[in-house]
């Protein structure tokens, strides 16, 4: 019987409550001060610890210093042709610039469904029509394709982890010079998948993981994210931590911060600065737009100058202070979509925009063409990007607030003063 065979055991066994009256630390634990509610924490580390004894050997070795450095070396001769043709083209005062990294919906299907999550229209992942979703096959056609002008992919659902082909397409993405290659997941699948034979090779493809985590009370998850097991995404994460360093990964945690319970983001934030994992703010949009409120929460302002103050101390905040200035203050963008164009479960890229509101996306399907330049000349003259964001009637109409629009703002800041991106650059490309 595996670890994960007699956890299970245990809890039918003896089933317990994971959250504790009497806060119990882990002695990691500095500015988190864990409180009535929280996990038990020692009892998910023994899990965790357990789990990651059992799983570590028997996952394939990350690839070798020589081969890592070789798809490192092939993404940013991408990025660098990439941003000079971008420089060239906003000189022109054209806004259809090739990509940073592309982010593939893989799936509808989820096994949450959080309260404040959608397809950037308001509707919910798992009750959307989920009939067309690319094969496997299919899938690694669709990675060649963006490839050719893509230097990074970005794995997001749904939830990524509930495909049993993800490290099938982790691997292409490895073997076609992806870097780096994200996947976004809700964690609470990671230890039941690790454990299967065909998933040995996933952690060891992967360079970022990021664990969406919104708070630390487990009866608020539970309710959050419509689960009966949020302690399962707590041990996950802990289980990834031990892994990390072995297989080279960077761990990240993604918290969304709702109007009114900001203590929450700010728990997340001392816990993740405590372990040492990578933390991301993100602010609530409902749709298109920030979330009703954040901004006139009267924490939200103080929990907004403890993020930057972290960043400046050196603790592992995601991006630069600039942009996390902009980002958490809702700043106006220059939004420049085509950075990172965002492709569906189906293939179809949405065009120019997933979020737009008052112009309806084109989808234009991806496998239709063999190269990225193919791809975007044909999408250009459908719509053109150029000026696409703003709130006339012919433009998107959004007021988006997420990372993934304030980094391609920091990007087309960059390409008028190219000196700037040096420290958004660092930032991804920091030690794990």
């Amino acid at each position: 019987m595996n670890a994960l065979q007699q956890l299970r055991t245990k809890r039918r066994e003896t089933p317990q409550d994971y959250s504790v009256e009497s806060p119990r630390s882990l002695p990691e634990f500095r500015a988190y001060a864990p409180r009535p509610g929280d996990p038990d924490w020692p009892r998910l580390a023994a899990e965790a610890h357990a789990l990651a004894t059992e799983l570590l050997p028997k996952l394939e070795r990350p690839e070798s210093s020589g081969a890592a450095l070789r798809r490192r070396a092939a993404s940013y001769r991408t990025a660098a042709k990439n941003f000079l043709e971008n420089r060239r083209r906003t000189r022109e005062g054209r806004e259809d610039l090739l990509p940073l990294y592309f982010i593939w919906t893989m799936l509808r299907a989820c096994n949450f469904t959080c309260t404040y999550c959608d397809d950037h229209q308001g509707k919910k992942y798992p009750e959307l029509p989920a009939a067309g979703a690319l094969d496997t096959e299919r899938g690694k056609r669709l990675l060649e394709v963006m490839r050719t002008g893509t230097p990074s992919v970005y794995f997001a659902g749904g939830e990524p982890t509930a495909r049993k082909d993800l490290p099938e397409l982790t691997r292409a993405a490895r073997d076609l010079q992806y870097f780096p290659i994200l996947v976004n997941t809700n964690g609470s699948l990671v230890a039941r998948q690790l454990a299967r034979p065909e998933w040995r090779t996933w952690l060891a493809d992967t360079d970022v993981v990021i664990v969406s985590l919104d708070g630390l009370d487990l009866s608020r998850l539970g309710r959050l994210w419509v689960t009966d097991a949020p302690h399962d995404v707590l041990r996950n994460l802990l289980l990834l931590r031990e892994l990390a360093a072995p297989m080279h990964f960077k761990l990240m945690v993604n918290c969304v911060i709702e109007p009114g319970h900001i203590a929450e983001a700010d728990a997340v934030l001392d816990l993740a600065n405590d372990l040492g994992i990578w933390f991301a703010p993100v602010p609530m949009n409902v749709g298109p737009k920030i979330a009703g409120g954040l901004r006139d929460d009267p924490t939200y302002a103080a929990f907004c100058e403890k993020v930057l103050a972290r960043k400046r101390e050196g603790h592992r905040i995601v991006g630069s202070e600039r942009l996390n200035t902009r980002l958490l203050g809702s700043a106006p963008l220059d939004c420049r979509n085509t950075l990172k164009p965002h492709v569906d479960f189906d293939g179809k890229l949405a065009w120019p925009c997933k979020a737009s509101v008052n112009v309806t996306p084109e989808r234009v399907d991806v496998l239709a063409f063999d190269d990225l330049d193919a791809l975007y000349a044909h999408a250009r003259s459908l719509v053109e990007p150029t000026r696409f964001h703003g709130p006339a009637k012919n433009q998107c109409g959004a007021e988006c607030n997420w990372a993934q629009n304030y980094t391609t703002d920091a990007y087309a800041h960059g390409l008028r003063k190219p000196w700037t991106l040096v420290s958004e650059i660092v930032d991804v490309v920091r030690a794990r």
